[in-house]
């Protein structure tokens, strides 16, 4: 079953497909969401063939994973599957669809929230030409420290691919004794902005007129 989740996922991205998989460590659950998406012109010039062989393969998939509700969504340019799941803590490292794509996976979530996973991405060796994947986690708590590639305010994100799917592990630290919360420039720190920027700007003035005296 392993392998045909593994296959399932990549044999959706045809060359030049994408995914993105967003992971949200909640205070009681976590929610995956993982997004398959193409170019929709693409989409519309791949033959009967091809999609009854994807539709088949999704159908005897979810016969064992039918806890992900599947979407299909699409936009002017995007056409493409959404799975979303809310897991409990204690079923995640059995059920999650990240967890099958690590040989070593460790979720641990005591005083802390920490995730390790093994170097090699599994399921970048079935289909090479894969684009991208892209992997998103975010919590409600502070986190702490991760390997990831981009860092945006409390989102971290892993970007895999066939260049880099041997080494991608992951791993990531989130501190459950502080909720994250948006840090706002206090009225003091906007002030000193304005004062300086006038300062600045004041200077820049008396250099041109010392120049145009000269």
């Amino acid at each position: 079953m392993k392998k045909k989740l593994i296959i399932l996922i990549l044999i959706l991205l045809l060359t030049g497909c994408s995914a993105k998989y967003d992971i949200n460590f909640g205070k009681d659950k976590i929610e995956d969401k993982i997004e398959i998406f193409e170019d929709s012109t693409k989409v519309n010039k791949a033959n009967e063939e091809e999609t009854d062989e994807i539709n088949n393969l999704i159908i005897d998939w979810e016969n064992g994973y039918d806890h992900y509700k599947r979407e299909l969504y699409s936009t002017d340019t995007i056409d493409g599957y959404r799975y979303t799941y809310e897991f409990d803590y204690d079923e995640y490292d059995a059920m999650s669809q990240i967890r099958k794509c690590y040989d070593d996976f460790k979720l641990t979530y005591d005083k802390e929230i920490k995730l390790t996973t093994s170097k090699e991405f599994l399921c970048g060796t079935y289909y090479p030409d894969t684009k991208q994947i892209e992997i998103n986690i975010t919590s409600e708590y502070e986190i702490k420290s991760s390997n990831a590639d981009k860092k945006d305010k409390n989102k971290h994100t892993w970007i895999i691919n066939k260049d880099n799917y041997k080494n991608k592990p992951i791993t990531i630290t989130i501190n459950k004794n502080k909720e994250y919360t948006e840090k706002k420039e206090s009225k003091i720190e906007i002030k000193k902005i304005i004062v300086t920027s006038i300062f600045v700007i004041l200077i820049i003035v008396l250099i041109k007129r010392k120049r145009r005296n000269n």
